[in-house]
């Protein structure tokens, strides 16, 4: 960017303040925002590091109204301790079930979450689970033939009225297909009326938390799943890559000039 950019403003928001996105000199213009130490993971699935530096994008998206954010803050902080405290054992539950496969859908701001739930669990298990995301829409269509009966389906749940329409005529469709092992929902407070087989609701109602802040939280199952999965199947979760074809830092490549 900096070859072709004339006029280019650098944000850094980082875990490790001796990295060298921080100490690599520049030409032009940087702001570095340093999280706290403890969010610097030091195994090889990234979980703290993710939802710190995803926190920290988010409030920075909302700089102008931060003062406004506390009250969201707190909501999922507390969301985050429910979890903790309520569901590690059906959490260690879930990860004891045989599935090789394992799904995770969701909708707006939380399909981003799906898409970094499913690399956590593929990462901590070594690629013994194969994981894949999809949009409650998209994966209607040819996607859905992925459900076997080694299977597990995440269903995590909008809070978005509209939304959670679509989602929850979907949930309905796969229960009763009745080809997957196990029907799991994230949410907060959206899943219990849907006869799954297990359901994370770290809210005791439907939450009226902004969604985007949501996302931080409502991957914490799948970060807690993946390294139960891991110890289940007999991995190190600080290094689960047995063959180290996937490491903590990503390996130099070549930048090839256009």
């Amino acid at each position: 960017a900096e070859q072709f950019s004339g006029k280019l403003f650098h944000l850094v928001i980082t875990c490790n303040k001796d990295g060298d996105l921080v100490t690599k000199s520049r030409k032009l213009i940087q702001h570095d925002i340093f999280l706290p130490e403890e969010t610097n993971d030091i195994s090889l699935a990234m979980t703290s590091s993710f939802s710190g530096m995803l926190l920290a994008g988010i409030l920075v998206s909302r700089i102008s109204t931060i003062d406004a954010q506390q009250k969201n803050v707190e909501a999922i902080v507390q969301y985050g301790h429910t979890i903790l405290d309520k569901y590690i054992e059906d959490i260690q539950q879930i990860a004891q079930l045989d599935f090789d496969r394992a799904v995770f859908l969701g909708s707006g701001h939380l399909f981003g979450t799906a898409v970094e739930s499913s690399l956590k669990l593929q990462e901590l298990t070594d690629g013994n689970v194969i994981c894949m995301n999809e949009s409650y829409l998209a994966f209607r269509h040819g996607p859905k033939a992925v459900i076997k009966d080694k299977t597990i389906v995440v269903f995590i749940l909008s809070n978005d009225l509209h939304a959670k329409k679509y989602e929850h005529d979907l949930v309905k469709t796969i229960k009763n297909e009745g080809v997957a092992l196990s029907l799991i929902g994230v949410s907060a407070g959206n899943s219990r009326d849907l006869g799954l087989d297990f359901n994370i609701d770290f809210s005791e109602s439907p939450s009226e938390v902004d969604e985007v802040f949501l996302t931080v939280c409502s991957v914490m199952p799948a970060q807690i799943l993946g390294f139960f999965k891991s110890i289940d199947l007999g991995f190190k979760p600080d290094s689960p890559s047995a063959s180290g074809t996937i490491t903590r830092v990503v390996e130099p490549f070549v930048i090839h000039q256009k």
